[in-house]
């Protein structure tokens, strides 16, 4: 009985020492606006089992070369096509089939890209990437932390008090940018966020 009463005087009086030692602190969201410089990328899956009417006279070779004849056509360089065999067989397609993606920096040749309609493809998905270097998210994450700043200065005056130095930061933005383009969400504008605690004094 007596040990248990002691060990329960350490844990509160372990807690006390934790509570005097620990400062009071203000946490808040800090934000800055940034724009990238996206790739967009799309899927085309060119299969026979996209052929319906056609089916017994048409090859593969035939569906890729009608389309690709398209695509030239509407001033579209074949050269800016890569063919994904693989990703067609795990798509698990009963025919012939393959997986052509395309790529470009420009959302009007993407658009023109999608635009050409041909027999036996199809889309797969559309996406858009961009990649933010380590200074870029430094520099960012600074601009985040002054807004962050600037709000934790304007609560703690409304409450009569001030901040300290910062005690902890997190930052959980990624150097890399994926997603998918719908809706017309093609956008470059971003928002940078992180997470700030200030010490109230």
């Amino acid at each position: 009985m007596k040990k248990n009463l002691l060990a329960l005087l350490l844990f509160f009086t372990a807690q006390l020492i934790i509570a005097q030692t620990t400062p009071n602190s203000i946490n808040v969201n800090g934000t800055t606006d940034y724009s990238i410089s996206p790739e967009y990328s799309s899927k085309m899956i060119v299969s026979l089992n996209n052929v319906y009417y056609d089916a017994m006279t048409m090859s593969l070779d035939e569906v890729k070369s009608t389309y690709l004849d398209k695509l030239s056509k509407a001033g579209i360089k074949t050269d800016q096509l890569t063919e994904d065999a693989l990703y067609y067989a795990l798509l698990g397609y009963e025919k012939e089939g393959t997986v052509m993606t395309f790529k470009t920096t420009s959302i009007a040749e993407m658009q023109k890209f999608l635009n050409v309609k041909s027999i036996g493809v199809s889309r797969s998905d559309t996406t858009m990437e961009a990649r933010l270097t380590d200074e870029q998210m430094a520099n960012y994450a600074k601009a985040a932390f002054d807004n962050a700043k600037e709000k934790a200065e304007a609560i703690s005056q409304k409450i009569g008090r001030s901040i300290g130095k910062a005690i902890s930061i997190s930052d959980t933005n990624n150097n890399e940018i994926t997603e998918s383009v719908y809706y017309g969400n093609t956008g470059n504008k971003r928002v940078y966020y992180i997470s700030v605690s200030f010490e109230l004094l």
